[in-house]
C-alpha cells in the first residue's frame, strides 16, 4: 500500500486545476461512531486521503484529513464534532491540496444520532466548486456542457451562500436539504453510469 498521503501536495490557492469537475459530485463518504472510522469511494480516498486505492476500507480521521488544507483543518474539525454531537444535516467548504492544484470542495452530510440498534452514523458528498471559487459565476453559455441536475447543483450552491450571508436557519435548512437531494440524486446515477460501462 503506498502512502496515504503521497498524491497530497502543498499546491496554494489559485494553482492550476487539472481536470476540475466544477458543481459536479466528485466523492462521496460513510462514518460510523462505533470504531470511528470513514470509508471513501475511489473519488474521495483521492482527494482526501490522497490515495484512490484507499477507497472501501475504514480510515481513521486522520488519513480522511490528510489532504485538507492545514488552514482548513480546523474547520473541518469543528464542523464534524458539532454535527457528530447535534446530528443533522451539516455544508462545509474547504481546500484540498492535490497534485494537480488546489480544489475547493463543499462537503455535504447528514449525521444521524445512536440508537439502540445502531450507533451514530453519518454520509455524505463532495461537490467540486473550485472553478466558481476561482472564477465567480459563469455564463449560461459555459453551462451548457453541464446536465441539468449539476446546473441546479451550481445554483443551489449559490443559493446556500446567499443565505449564509443572511443568517437566516430555516432557510438554511431548506436550501440543505435541497442540495442533499440534489447530490444523492447525482450520485445515483454516477453509480448506474460506471456499473453500466462495467458490464
Amino acid at each position: 500500500m503506498r502512502d496515504q498521503t503521497d498524491d497530497c501536495s502543498t499546491g496554494t490557492l489559485g494553482a492550476p486545476i487539472a481536470k476540475s469537475h466544477d458543481g459536479a459530485v466528485v466523492g462521496t463518504w460513510l462514518w460510523t461512531s462505533e470504531h470511528n472510522h470513514h470509508v471513501l469511494d475511489r473519488g474521495a480516498a483521492k482527494l482526501l486521503a490522497g490515495n484512490p486505492d484507499l477507497a472501501d476500507t475504514e480510515l481513521p480521521l486522520e488519513a480522511v484529513i490528510s489532504c485538507i488544507h492545514p488552514d482548513d483543518q480546523a474547520l473541518v474539525l469543528a464542523v464534524v464534532e458539532r454535527a457528530e454531537r447535534e446530528s443533522g444535516l451539516y455544508v462545509v467548504e474547504y481546500r484540498v491540496r492535490a497534485r494537480d492544484g488546489t480544489r475547493w470542495l463543499l462537503d455535504h452530510g447528514r449525521v444521524y444520532p445512536a440508537t439502540a440498534s445502531m450507533p451514530a452514523h453519518g454520509h455524505g458528498v463532495l461537490i467540486d466548486v473550485t472553478q466558481q471559487k476561482l472564477h465567480g459565476a459563469e455564463s449560461e453559455a459555459d453551462n451548457r456542457h453541464l446536465s441539468p441536475l449539476d446546473r441546479a447543483a451550481r445554483h443551489v450552491i449559490a443559493a446556500r451562500k446567499a443565505i449564509d450571508e443572511d443568517g437566516s436557519n430555516f432557510l438554511r435548512q431548506l436550501v440543505d436539504m435541497l442540495l442533499w437531494e440534489l447530490g444523492r440524486t447525482i450520485a445515483r446515477r454516477l453509480r448506474a453510469a460506471r456499473n453500466k460501462a462495467m458490464n
